[in-house]
């Protein structure tokens, strides 16, 4: 299996972990495990950072980590950091349902899809219009959750998980929280 393959895989199962944990314990419990994620995440990216090898992280790193990642653990402390903004501003279950199920299948999808692409985007040539819109696609599956608003929504999220420069796993839970925050869509 391709290395990016495998770990966007890894990635929609967080994602559909976090969402379960949503849905079944609720936004209270999702908060405090990702908030003590977080905490633990940064303690073992500080010992990789000062040359200690702590098995998980190194096992984590040689299956899942890029190459060009800044740090080690960089992309999941964006994901975890990504759907905890989510939580801090949204208190509607649906739409957190929704944020949670854009990050985790429709940028994984996207991902999978877009590295196969040909088509570079104009404004971000590390991206393509394949991997667009097989995020726009795949992220209509919000529509469990928030109805019709899963359309805008989905078009915000493609937007900006085509944004350069900025790592699309805060990028994009913080693009569609402030839809839900300005237009206040609900199902």
């Amino acid at each position: 299996m391709h290395r990016e393959d495998a770990r966007q895989l890894f990635h929609m199962g967080i994602g559909l972990t976090a969402l379960a944990a949503l849905l079944i314990f609720g936004r209270g419990f999702l908060l405090a495990a990702l908030f003590f994620t977080i905490i633990i995440g940064t303690l073992l990216m500080n010992a990789r950072l000062q040359g200690r090898k702590v098995f998980i992280v190194t096992w984590f790193e040689e299956r899942f980590e890029r190459e060009d990642a800044p740090l080690p653990g960089w992309g999941s402390a964006c994901y975890a950091t990504g759907v905890l903004l989510t939580l801090a501003f949204l208190q509607d279950i649906s739409q957190i349902a929704a944020v949670i199920f854009v990050l985790g299948i429709g940028d994984g999808v996207s991902t999978i899809i877009g590295t196969r692409g040909n088509i570079r985007l104009q404004h971000n040539g590390k991206k393509t219009l394949e991997g667009t819109l097989a995020m726009f696609f795949a992220s209509l599956g919000a529509f469990l959750f928030v109805g019709y608003a899963a359309i805008p929504l989905a078009l915000v999220a493609a937007i900006a998980e085509s944004i350069p420069r900025v790592d699309d796993n805060l990028m994009i839970p913080a693009a569609c929280a402030a839809f839900f925050l300005i237009f206040g869509a609900s199902p």
